[in-house]
Order: structure tokens, then C-alpha cells, then sequence
């Protein structure tokens, strides 16, 4: 099957399409195993099946020349894991992912239980509050910026520059124009950061020692600090962010978590499922690539469309649909193989722990209608009004403010 055989005309990063993206991501999986994309002038993989096999074939459709949809971007240094192959990747992994493995975490976790116990204690008392601002960003910008390490500037700033870089990522549309400056500061900021500044012990301190240690090159330092900074927040934010909205819209889902703890585990998968934070990225492809009956080839690139795969009827029954007793631990929303989200482990244990805190003292969720995040690369909310209600509390009647 050819390119022009297997073409559409749709784009993914119009405003309509990342208000919604699952009809464009239907036709996708509908029309072939991949599908060209002229639009953007790459292959698209949308079903689960096929994007699995993909990000498997990390020989074939690498990183290592970046995972953009821009020049701009894929041109840049590429000292970090998001955008590395082969050994020079594994070397990365390694130094990157030691304070984040589950082991590594276990120090971490009562510390993220009481701050999630503290924040949904306060936010019983107020009559609503931003699922966002208030509920989502808490417990990843206080443990994050707090396990990371930098000086108040580059912790004020963490936020901002992920946001940014996710923007970057895509096309060069007005968003990723608009980002761009915001990333390169962020690049300055990494490549000129003083380790005297940092807390000890951190995790931006551990890339020094490592350096210090032969583990990684002095100038893998920068990128690996923004491998810290660019995807550790805003992934688990939104995906923290689907979860509440999800279990607020559903409350014969929520109950169903409440009256079995036992779900928060596959509550939280199937959020991730359902919601898939980051969208895609693209991957390379160094030689030609076969997607089943489809050929891609070489020098062509590939978007792996997570948010696609996940809803993919194939792999799911009734995809479309919320359900906390589904088994959707092999979701791609961290994505799959070598390159699989190094901040997973702790994404899901910070969202198992604020979804613990809820059960064991809300009642019932009320939501407001969200607004969508307009992000290249994300797929979430920017706002949307919450109440808490204790445990047999009457549901009150308010209004969305």
C-alpha cells in the first residue's frame, strides 16, 4: 500500500482537533495500519497493535534524530534520553532513572501520602476549587521541583519551560513559535546551571556526581537536567487532572473505587487509558519500515499516536467508555520499550496516592464542564470547577463559577 493509497487529509493540531481529537483519530485507524498524513507530510501508526510494534522497532524508528514534528527542534543537541538511541541512550536511562525506579521511590512515598492527605483535607473545607491549578499541579510541583533539586528561579520556572517544550515539539504552528523562545531559555538555564546551587542530594546533584563518576560525559549534564524538567510535571498533571474529571462525570465509578480499594490501582491505568496526556511523539525512520500491509520509507518520519492506540477497539471493548474494573495496565501513555516514560513509576504512585487520599474522605465529586488545554503535544484540561462532598453529605447544588 502506497502513500497516496493511504492518505488523509486531517490536522491533528488544528484548535478543533485538540479540543477533540478521537473522530480524526478513528478515521486514522480506520483508513490503514499507517497512514500518510500530508498535512504534516508524515506516517501516522494509530492503532495499538501497530504502535506497540513501532516503538519496539527503536533500531529501525529511532529518536536520535529528535522526536519533533519541526527542524527547529530535531536539529538541537540531543544529550538527553527523549532524543538518544542505542547505547548512548541506554548510558542516559540508567543515570536518569536510578531515583525513579520503584526501589528508589520508596523513601519518597510517605512524604507524597501526607502531602495528598493535606491537600484534600483543605480542599474539603472550600466550596469548589480548580481541578487544575488547585488539585493536579499540587503534589507533582511540590514533590518534583523538591526531588529535582534546582534553585528557587529554576523551580519557579519548571512549569513554564515543560509546558513550552511540549508546544515546541509540534509543527511550527503560532503555539510552537510562541514556545520556542521559552525552550531556549530553558536549554540556556540547564547548560549554565551552578551545582553549588543545588540541594544536595537532589536529583539534578546526582547528574553532577555521576559526571564526576565516568558514568555520563560532562555534556550529557544539561540535557539530562532537562529530561527532569521538561516531561515530569505537566504528563502527571493532566493525567491527575482526567482522573478526577473522570471519576466526578462517573459516579457510579467513583463508588465503585470507594467501596473497593482495591481499584485505585486500575482506576488510575484506565484514567491514563482514557485520557493519554501526551499525544504522540515521532520517531525516524532509518530504514524502510513494514506496518503490515503498509511500507514507510526510510527517511521518512512516524507519529505514534498514544491517545489513538488507547482507544483502539481492537485491543479495548467499548473504548470509548470509563470503567475502573478494566485491565488497561498495557496502555501506551507512557508510551512502550526502551523509550517508555521514565517518570511513570512515580506519575502512578502520585496519582494512586491523591486518588487514596479522595476515597478514604470524599463522598461524592461534583464537576463543571472543562476547558480544554490548547497544547501541540498534550491532551487535557486547563480548568474545571470541583467540589468535594464528605461521605453522607446531600449533594449540594452549585454553580460552575
Amino acid at each position: 500500500m502506497t502513500a497516496e493509497s493511504a492518505s488523509l487529509l486531517v490536522d491533528l493540531f488544528s484548535d478543533q482537533s485538540i479540543q477533540d481529537p478521537y473522530p480524526s483519530y478513528r478515521e486514522i485507524r480506520d483508513r490503514a495500519p499507517a497512514v500518510w498524513l500530508p498535512e504534516h507530510r508524515v506516517w501516522a501508526l494509530a492503532r495499538f497493535h501497530d504502535v506497540r510494534a513501532g516503538l519496539r522497532a527503536d533500531e529501525i524508528l529511532v529518536s536520535g534524530r529528535g522526536v519533533s514534528l519541526n527542524p527547529l527542534v530535531n536539529d538541537q543537541p540531543r544529550h538527553n534520553t527523549l532524543m538518544s538511541d542505542g547505547e548512548l541512550h541506554r548510558k542516559l536511562r540508567s543515570t536518569l532513572m536510578k531515583p525513579m525506579m520503584p526501589r528508589g521511590l520508596v523513601e519518597v512515598r510517605p512524604r507524597i501520602d501526607a502531602i495528598a492527605d493535606a491537600l484534600v483535607d483543605e480542599l474539603l473545607e472550600k466550596e469548589s476549587f480548580d481541578g487544575i491549578a488547585d488539585f493536579s499541579r499540587h503534589l507533582p510541583l511540590a514533590v518534583v521541583s523538591h526531588l529535582v533539586g534546582l534553585p528557587e528561579e529554576g523551580r519557579e520556572r519548571m512549569l513554564e519551560w515543560a509546558t513550552a517544550t511540549f508546544n515546541a515539539l509540534g509543527p511550527m504552528n503560532e503555539r510552537a513559535q510562541a514556545a520556542v523562545p521559552t525552550m531556549l531559555g530553558m536549554f540556556q538555564y540547564a547548560a549554565s546551571l551552578d551545582r553549588s546551587r543545588l540541594r544536595p542530594n537532589g536529583w539534578a546533584a546526582r547528574i553532577f556526581a555521576a559526571a564526576d563518576a565516568g558514568a555520563i560525559d560532562v555534556e550529557d549534564i544539561p540535557g539530562l537536567i532537562i529530561d527532569y524538567i521538561g516531561p515530569s510535571l505537566d504528563t502527571t498533571i493532566l493525567g491527575t487532572g482526567h482522573l478526577l474529571y473522570l471519576l466526578g462525570a462517573h459516579p457510579e465509578q467513583y463508588e465503585k473505587v470507594r467501596k473497593d480499594p482495591g481499584l485505585i490501582s486500575a482506576a488510575v491505568a484506565e484514567a491514563l487509558r482514557h485520557g493519554s496526556p501526551v499525544k504522540t511523539f515521532t520517531r525516524f525512520a532509518l530504514t524502510h519500515y513494514e506496518a503490515d500491509a503498509v511500507s514507510i520509507p526510510a527517511g521518512d518520519r512516524v507519529l505514534m499516536l498514544y491517545g489513538a492506540a488507547n482507544r483502539d477497539e481492537r485491543r479495548y471493548a467499548n473504548p470509548e467508555r470509563f470503567d475502573v474494573t478494566r485491565d488497561a495496565r498495557d496502555h501506551v501513555a507512557f508510551g512502550y520499550g526502551v523509550h517508555r516514560c521514565a517518570g511513570g513509576h512515580l506519575a502512578q504512585l502520585e496519582m494512586e496516592s491523591l486518588l487514596r487520599a479522595v476515597v478514604a474522605r470524599v463522598g461524592h465529586i461534583e464537576v463543571s464542564e472543562p476547558r480544554a488545554l490548547m497544547s501541540n503535544m498534550l491532551h487535557g484540561y486547563e480548568y474545571f470547577r470541583v467540589s468535594f462532598h464528605p461521605p453522607n453529605q446531600p449533594t449540594r447544588c452549585r454553580s460552575s463559577q
